[in-house]
């Protein structure tokens, strides 16, 4: 009897491979076995084991970042919704930083309000309207603009939404001496410097006031296009701004490489990078050169070329000078112990 207890056991003349005959004999006594036969063991080891699915990474990075983006989402959602609860402040000072109300008496000199905010007033505080802080935007002088990727309408130039005083234009603290009368920076004596001059001094005087204007008296704008023969266009400083550089342009900034250009017949503008502030003032920062962009493998190659050949130049240069220094220390000595053989003292 191979039963005992609860649970058959195989006794240890059984401890040999278990036959599906003695298999059976077990499980007709009743009870838990736990004995598998020959065949559901052999099943048990075809079934393959369990594998996690082969998902891409890339595909698993970005269901992880639309799932992070989505919660963000859902965040700012909440808070925007929260922040729309909120009773509107009981003070003005509340006003100026509040993120979702404003009224107009605590808004920037340039600072405006969309023309058509009074269609979503929050409410009246003090007998000011209470507007949304998303009808606010900053307006801009026309020339800040192009740098935004926008341009002035040609029919809005003479309607700017506001006027703030222009910052005066530092006066140049230092003497500069004409080379002869009536001729400077400003004035070569071309025809074409007298004939800015001219212009410059119809123009009628301004009344001392900066016109900015607002978004929506604005369209998209991009620099235009400049073809391989086409001029290199210039500010009326005769640079190339690389803030508002024209396709078909390109800025190289290497040390000496407007001489190499000059050498080579190659158009080039200087190229303006920005402005810095030295001693409270703005000075412009110029460095590197805008040429066309046909022209640039064969600029750098010669630039290349150059460098190789000053590097050289400053070699020979040097070793140039380390031999005159030696020749004159040594025809020193030479000369001294001449001068001490005859005229010495013949002791």
């Amino acid at each position: 009897n191979y039963h005992s207890g609860k649970r058959n056991k195989i006794p240890k003349q059984m401890e040999s491979p278990v036959t599906s005959n003695q298999v059976s004999a077990l499980k007709s006594q009743g009870g838990s076995t736990a004995v598998l036969d020959g065949e559901e063991e052999k099943e048990m080891d075809k079934k393959p084991a369990a594998v996690t699915p082969d998902v891409p990474r890339a595909q698993t990075v970005d269901n992880i970042q639309d799932h992070d983006a989505s919660i963000e989402q859902d965040e700012e959602r909440q808070l925007q919704a929260s922040a729309r609860k909120e009773p509107l402040p009981t003070s003005k000072a509340a006003f100026k930083k509040h993120p979702l109300y404003v009224i107009p008496s605590v808004l920037n000199s340039t600072e405006v309000l969309a023309p058509d905010a009074k269609k979503r007033v929050c409410g009246i505080f003090k007998g000011e309207l209470v507007y949304l802080r998303s009808d606010v935007e900053c307006a801009l002088a026309a020339k800040k603009w192009l740098y935004q990727g926008r341009k002035v309408k040609e029919s809005e130039l003479a309607k700017p939404i506001l006027k703030v005083k222009a910052r005066k234009k530092p006066m140049s603290k230092s003497f500069k001496a004409l080379k002869s009368y009536g001729v400077g920076d400003a004035n070569d004596g071309s025809e074409e410097s007298i004939l800015k001059q001219i212009q410059s001094a119809s123009q009628p005087l301004g009344d001392g006031m900066q016109h900015l204007y607002a978004s929506w008296q604005t369209d998209p704008w991009s620099p235009m296009a400049v073809g391989p023969d086409d001029p290199i266009p210039a500010n009326e400083y005769n640079n190339v701004e690389l803030e508002l550089l024209n396709p078909g342009l390109v800025h190289v900034d290497l040390h000496g490489v407007a001489k190499v250009a000059k050498k080579l017949a190659i158009p080039y503008k200087p190229c303006l990078l920005g402005f810095e502030g030295h001693q409270g003032q703005r000075t412009p920062t110029i460095r590197g050169i805008v040429v066309h962009a046909h022209n640039e493998e064969l600029l750098r190659e010669a630039h290349a070329e150059m460098a190789q050949h000053l590097f050289q130049q400053e070699k020979e240069s040097k070793e140039n000078e380390i031999l005159r220094k030696w020749k004159r220390l040594l025809v020193g000595v030479l000369t001294k112990d001449r001068l001490e053989r005859s005229y010495g003292d013949n002791k």
